[in-house]
């Protein structure tokens, strides 16, 4: 090693030590290549997370988005319970192209 070569350190054993308090020393050249591939290895964070805990984080997003919809469903059919069959039946009037029967079927539910 040259004196002008200078190695990023980052003291990883210090206990007080937050991940915000970490400062890298950054003076490796453009053209260094160990220096490009650590840069390249830290960024890819889908190294980093195992397969499993990816899978498990999906599987908590689809629990929340499905009690999301069925509470939904009970606000709509608590809400629509009280609504008067000649509201509806005005409502549904206006819709082109349904027919008496369909309109009907619509209003009854």
């Amino acid at each position: 090693m040259t004196p002008t070569d200078k190695v990023d350190y980052i003291d990883l054993d210090g206990d007080t030590q937050d991940l915000e308090d970490i400062h890298v020393i950054d003076d490796i050249s453009p053209t260094s290549t160990n220096g490009q591939k650590r840069r390249n290895r830290a960024s890819n964070s889908s190294d980093i997370l195992p397969t499993k805990k990816r899978v498990a984080v999906k599987d908590v997003i689809a629990d929340s988005i499905a009690r999301m919809a069925l509470s939904f469903e009970e606000f709509i059919r608590a809400d629509t319970k009280n609504l008067d069959p000649i509201e509806v039946y005005a409502e549904v009037q206006v819709v082109l192209g349904l027919s008496k029967n369909k309109q009907l079927k619509h209003v009854l539910g």
